[in-house]
């Protein structure tokens, strides 16, 4: 495992929460101007641990998260280290949720509310590459909102050689392609899969679509589709292979995204 090169820094009450939580956090900084509610649990859990908690004003807050969207709340943490690959994989459960992978996804923004997302709806984990993509700055730790304490993630040096590792490994991979020859609902889709999902505005490169099983879109409705967010279309796609597969072993899957017995 390699330590991640940015994310020394957190903002927002649910990523700073979550790092004390999880063990993370070194010290934590409060606007001279929050008091009560979040800000309060936030002093009484650092308290309890021993973490140091030191009052800034709202502007020096916003230099340290290079945010002013920080809710008067920074943590300076603990870099967390990424999964390689072989690890992210063997940490997998039995029932092998999803896995995302990022395709030059660049906005931290989208990129947090992507890892949000993915923690929420039980992927397994999301992967994205080292290059021509976004980091685990400030921003992006706020929009995942506790989401880097959970998640398993692993950032690799090439996408294309991380699909047919994947391949290997049993994985179908599957790309988000306004063209797909797949409308999610129309068909079954194979399990256990691997959704690659492409940057702002370009989409899934063209070497990476060519190395996946099957191209995926979403039903088109109203021509709105092909404008939607890449962290609302990760979403969508998300909640169909989540809810097509039980989320543990015994439990109920949902009808009409359901994919091809493993």
């Amino acid at each position: 495992m390699s330590p991640r090169k940015s994310g020394e820094r957190v903002c927002g009450v649910h990523a700073v929460l979550a790092a004390l939580e999880k063990g993370r956090a070194l010290r934590v900084f409060l606007a001279s101007a929050r008091s009560g509610g979040p800000a309060a649990k936030v002093q009484e859990l650092a308290g309890r641990l021993g973490i140091p908690v030191e009052i800034k004003t709202s502007e020096i807050l916003a230099d340290m998260a290079t945010t002013r969207q920080h809710q008067g709340l920074v943590a300076e943490v603990r870099p967390l280290r990424l999964m390689d690959l072989e690890e992210l994989l063997a940490a997998q459960p039995a029932h092998h949720p999803p896995l995302l992978l990022l395709d030059g996804v660049q906005d931290p923004r989208n990129l947090g509310a992507i890892l949000r997302t993915a923690a929420a709806l039980g992927a397994g984990g999301v992967i994205w590459p080292k290059d021509s993509s976004a980091g685990l700055t400030p921003t992006a730790a706020k929009a995942a909102a506790g989401a880097l304490e959970i998640l398993p993630l692993a950032r690799v040096t090439n996408l294309v050689r991380t699909l047919e590792a994947l391949k290997d490994k049993g994985y179908w991979t599957l790309a988000a392609d306004p063209e797909g020859e797949a409308v999610l609902g129309d068909r079954e889709l194979p399990w256990p899969a691997a959704l690659v999902v492409g940057g702002e505005g370009r989409g899934v490169r063209r070497l990476v679509r060519e190395r996946c099983d099957v191209g995926v879109r979403i039903p088109q409705s109203r021509g709105i589709v092909e404008s939607l967010n890449v962290a609302v279309a990760a979403g969508v796609f998300l909640f169909c292979l989540t809810a097509a597969r039980p989320a543990a072993p015994g439990a109920a899957g949902e009808e009409g995204c359901s994919p091809v017995p493993a």
